[in-house]
């Protein structure tokens, strides 16, 4: 089976990058990447990336900073953050203002990852 797409996915936890490439084989392509910097160098490097989902929690550059940083570098990406912690105030501003595409809650639910994704890829 063909992947829909290439997700890059940002996160601190070498487990979580593990368990989400994992989750999503055969459906997406994943790149991965265990911080806000090195996330930025592989934007710029690979053209294929079709969207980025980051964790939001992170040492150095959380996930809003990477994303606010990310657009500068590929504007035309949709970009989603994913939290343990509920929606904060800071995430739902960031909907608000579209500054990101959309918002997953840990434990993830990969139906609805597949589902938002999908509307990207076609």
């Amino acid at each position: 089976m063909q992947s829909l797409g290439v997700v890059l996915y940002v996160d601190d936890e070498p487990i979580n990058l593990k368990l989400f490439g994992i989750m999503f084989r055969g459906v997406f392509e994943i790149i991965t990447s265990e911080s806000g910097m090195d996330a930025l160098n592989v934007l710029a490097d690979k053209k294929d990336i079709g969207a980025v989902i980051t964790d939001m929690k992170m040492p150095g550059m959380n996930g809003l900073e990477f994303v606010m940083e990310a657009r500068k570098v590929r504007a035309d990406l949709p970009y989603f953050l994913l939290s343990g912690y509920g929606l904060t105030p800071e995430i739902d501003e960031a909907l608000n203002k579209d500054l990101i595409d959309g918002y997953f809650q840990k434990p993830l639910k990969k139906s609805k990852i597949e589902e938002e994704l999908g509307k990207y890829f076609k």
